[in-house]
Formats: C-alpha cells, structure tokens, sequence
C-alpha cells in the first residue's frame, strides 16, 4: 500500500465511476446528483494530494497523456465513421485535438476542462515557484472566489474575463481545491467525525441538491447559488470521505484511482464501441465495464508508460 490513502484512492474510485455514468446516462434524477458534488470532490481530493513539482514536469504530465487519448478518441471515431479521413487537415479537426476554449468543435474527449483548470490551479499555487505565496494565503483567497462567484451574474462573469478559455473553470473550482489544503493542513481524517454528524451530512448530501437544483461547473451552472453549492458539494465530499473510510484496501480500487486519467480520457470511446457490439437494453449498463475493462491497461501503464498516466518520474 506504500503511503497511499486508502479512503482517499476509494473516494477517487467513486467519483470517476460517477463521472463516467454521468457522460453516458440522460436520468435527470441522477445527474442532478452526480453533478452535486463529484467534481468539486475531485478537485477537494486534488488539493489534499498537492505537492508542488517543476512547472515544465506538470505541462508534460498533462499534455502528453491529452495527446495520447485525443488520439485514440479520434481513431475511434473515424472507425465509427462519426470522422473521415478528408476531414482530418481541416481546422475544426485541429481545434477539437486542442480544444482550449469553448464554443469550438465539441473535444475529443468529454471531461477535458477538468484537466485545463487543474493545471491552472497547480501552476497558481506552486509549480510556478514565484506563485507559490498564494499558497499561503489560500483561506482569503478561497473566501473570495465564493464571494465573487455568488454574485458573478451580478458582476464580471468568468467567461467575459477569460474570453471562454477552459483554464478559466480554475475560478470556480478554486475554493474547492482550498478546502482540500485545508483539510491536508490540519491532519483531518474521516474517523474522527462522531456518529450524528455523519446523520447531518447523509441528509444534507440528499437534501441539498433538491432544494438548490442542478449545478455544474463545465457549464457555469449553480442551482440558485454558488454557495450553497460549495457548501453542499463540500460536505458531500465529507461524507463521501467518511463512507470511503469503510471500505478496505482492495488492489482494484487503488489501480483505478492511480488511472483516472486514462478513464477520463478513454471512457466514452470505450462505451461507444461497447455501445455497437451490445443489444440496445444493456446501454444503460454500460459504464459498469469501463472500469474493469481499464483496470489492466492502467496496471501495464503503470510499470511500462506512467508518464500516460499523468505521472513523472
């Protein structure tokens, strides 16, 4: 197990599962959900696991896996003929292989704002060693994102500021990087919660969604408010976390947590070509083979390729 946590690679497991089933269902009672919380999750969980490296290592960590999986999306579509071979030199083609801002040609693959503005926070808060300061200051600042992003329709939108780059979702998803240093800043386990906290939290993770309707952070979306979405998707992720705690090391969630980004990247290609050799009433089911369908490539990558899995030596 090394020094991996455990709770941590199991609550990692959760939310990429319900990314994938959030890209392929269309049950509106689920993506409501799904959407509540599994991404500011990962980006909570990203900021417990920060560690600041050479700004050039993280450009590589990321961009090279992007290359690869953009690739094999569009070798898949072109055997699905959703691509021709004539359409490859055009510009559209090129924008949809770096797709960098919206209103573009739809990506190659789904989820990739995910890593743009991951690899804006990481630059933000140490990579880039003159900003490393901000790392200090990371409580204010994260106040002030929920402020500036709970009156955002009131004022200068994100979009106007960035002009549509995807780097941009850094802004939202900020306050929740934050909160994962401030929970890796204070030691906090899930264990320590007492029993009718967990209670509180397992209503408000069913409540909350309901009351402030459906959120998400590709399209700028927050229910009725921003904060209140902070404050349900933070406390979702607790009580994530403190579920997590209960399941035990299992060799096949741990590989999954260290792949998530060759799932990110592979996952709907993988549900498209499963789509075409399975009868129509098992589509629904499909996104419960993707994660055993990647768990050798992902164990392979690991000794063979780890830079495709967003990791550097």
């Amino acid at each position: 197990m090394g020094n991996r946590i455990i709770y941590l690679d199991s609550a990692k497991f959760i939310c990429i599962f319900l990314m994938v089933v959030g890209h392929w269902t269309s049950n509106e009672f689920l993506l409501l959900y799904i959407y509540s919380f599994h991404m500011p999750a990962l980006f909570i969980i990203s900021g417990m696991l920060y560690k600041p490296r050479l700004w050039y290592k993280t450009i590589l960590s990321f961009g090279i896996p992007i290359a690869f999986y953009s690739i094999i999306n569009l070798l898949v579509l072109m055997v699905l003929q959703e691509i021709s071979i004539t359409q490859l030199p055009t510009k559209e083609t090129l924008f949809r292989f770096f797709h960098y801002r919206y209103g573009l040609e739809n990506g190659l693959f789904m989820g990739d704002w995910f890593l743009w503005a991951l690899l804006g926070l990481r630059l933000s808060f140490g990579d880039i060693q003159f900003m490393g300061f901000l790392r200090k200051y990371y409580i204010p600042i994260s106040i002030c994102i929920i402020a500036y992003m709970s009156f955002e329709s009131y004022l200068v939108s994100i979009d106007t500021i960035y002009r549509g780059l995807y780097i941009g979702r850094m802004i939202p998803s900020m306050a929740f990087f934050c909160f994962g240093l401030l929970l890796k800043d204070h030691n906090w386990q899930p264990k320590c919660m007492p029993s009718y906290s967990v209670f509180i939290l397992g209503c408000i993770f069913i409540l909350l969604p309901i009351i402030n309707g459906y959120c998400a952070i590709n399209s700028n979306e927050y229910g009725h408010s921003y904060f209140v979405f902070f404050i349900n998707a933070s406390l979702s992720t607790i009580f994530v976390f403190v579920i997590s705690s209960y399941i035990p090391f299992l060799k096949f969630i741990t590989t999954i947590s260290k792949g998530t980004l060759l799932i990110l990247g592979l996952h709907i290609p993988i549900m498209k070509v499963l789509s075409v050799l399975c009868p129509v009433y098992l589509h629904e089911c499909l996104p419960l083979l993707v994660l055993p369908i990647c768990y050798f490539p992902i164990l392979y990558l690991e000794k063979a390729c780890p830079i495709l899995l967003g990791k550097l030596k």
